[in-house]
Order: C-alpha cells, then sequence, then structure tokens
C-alpha cells in the first residue's frame, strides 16, 4: 500500500495475489479487524489458527512543539496518498527526514508528484545511511539534495502552518555507539533553518502489538 509504483508497479502485485488466488486462498477485501469481525467471530467460521501480520503501521515522531501543523506528514500517510493517485499537497519546498529506503521513496515520490526542491535532513554524514546505496543514487541523480550534519531542534510555525525546519550542525568526535557507528555531536551555536512547505518524518514506525 505504500511502496511506491516505480519500484512495485500494480501489475506485479496482481501476478502475486493470482498466484495466491489459484491456490485456493480467499481475499476478503474492506474488512476491519474488530469493526467488521472478530477473532471470536473467525474462530467461529472454523479457522484454528489465526496469524496476525498488519505490519508496524503507526509513525514515530520528534516531539517538538507544533507537530501537528499544516505541512508536517508521516512517511506512511504520504506514501498512501501517492500509491492510491491522490497525492496530499506538498508545496515546492519539501524536507525528509530519515536515512533508511522509506526516505528515500518519500524523497523521489515528492518530486514525481510536484515538488521542486526536496531535502534530505540526516543527522550523519551520506555514508552512514543504512539505506541502499542504489537508492541513495537514485535520489542524488534525481536531484534530491542531502543535508548532512543536521539535527532538527525544532519546527518554525506561522498561524498553524509549516514555515521551515531549525536544525543544528552535528560533527563527528571519533566515538562510537554499540553497532559501531559515529555518533553524531550537536555543535554549539550552529542552529540554522531550512524553509520547508512540506516535512515528511520517515524515522520508523511501530505497532500497538
Amino acid at each position: 500500500g505504500a511502496i511506491p509504483e516505480y519500484r512495485l508497479p500494480q501489475y506485479e502485485i496482481d501476478k502475486d495475489l493470482a498466484v495466491l488466488e489459484g491456490l485456493g486462498v480467499e481475499v476478503r477485501y474492506g474488512q476491519t479487524a474488530g469493526r467488521d469481525f472478530t477473532l471470536d467471530d473467525l474462530r467461529t467460521e472454523g479457522y484454528e489458527r489465526v496469524f496476525v501480520a498488519v505490519g508496524a503501521q503507526l509513525p514515530k515522531y520528534l516531539g517538538f512543539d507544533g507537530e501537528d501543523a499544516d505541512g508536517v506528514l508521516d512517511a506512511l500517510t504520504f506514501l498512501r496518498s501517492v500509491r492510491e493517485h491522490d497525492p496530499v499537497p506538498i508545496g515546492s519546498r519539501v524536507g525528509v527526514i530519515g536515512a533508511g529506503d522509506t526516505a528515500m521513496d518519500c524523497a523521489r515520490s515528492a518530486l514525481r508528484v510536484g515538488a521542486d526542491e526536496v531535502t534530505i535532513i540526516y543527522r550523519r554524514s551520506t555514508d552512514q545511511m543504512p539505506a541502499d546505496p542504489e537508492e541513495i543514487h537514485g535520489c542524488l541523480e534525481e536531484g534530491v539534495r542531502i543535508e548532512e550534519h543536521a539535527n532538527p531542534a525544532a519546527y518554525h510555525v506561522e498561524d498553524g502552518t509549516l514555515a521551515g525546519l531549525v536544525v543544528t550542525r552535528t560533527e563527528y568526535r571519533g566515538d562510537r555507539d554499540s553497532s559501531g557507528r559515529k555518533i553524531p555531536h550537536d555543535v554549539p551555536d550552529s542552529e540554522f533553518e531550512i524553509p520547508l512547505d512540506t516535512l515528511i518524518l520517515a524515522i520508523s514506525q511501530h505497532s500497538l502489538l
């Protein structure tokens, strides 16, 4: 539902579904658990085992004041809207916080739905990004800018609408975390603002379960 169509065309999904349906799998569309059915309902129908595979669909946020402002989006909401051919209006200048494949999907999708300037904002350097190198290369080839060593500090909101993101410049000082990654440290008195119409948060998701 959220993977961009340029990476996963609809006909590929249809092919996979056709295989499942050919094997006898029944797909019930438009069903919401707890509203249209319950686990007890499924057991009453004779299902002995229920496997829950809903994924991590709830977005994580930065926790700054102004997070509810117009122009602040989570990655999955944006990507779903693009996939459904009804993209959320994003304006001309778009920022993406994150460094994984989802962030790359957001950045490249933003260009495809009309953004003039797209900037990925990352507190480390590009070589430390966990995204697939091919995805990072694709972003750069298409004109996405990467603002390295920039740690989000605050939203700039005017009349309930996002106007920019205040960030602090970071630097490496030689130490590493438990996984071996370089630790970025804020540089004192280095704050600056990136003007934005939309900020997309691609900083991971979590689940209720």
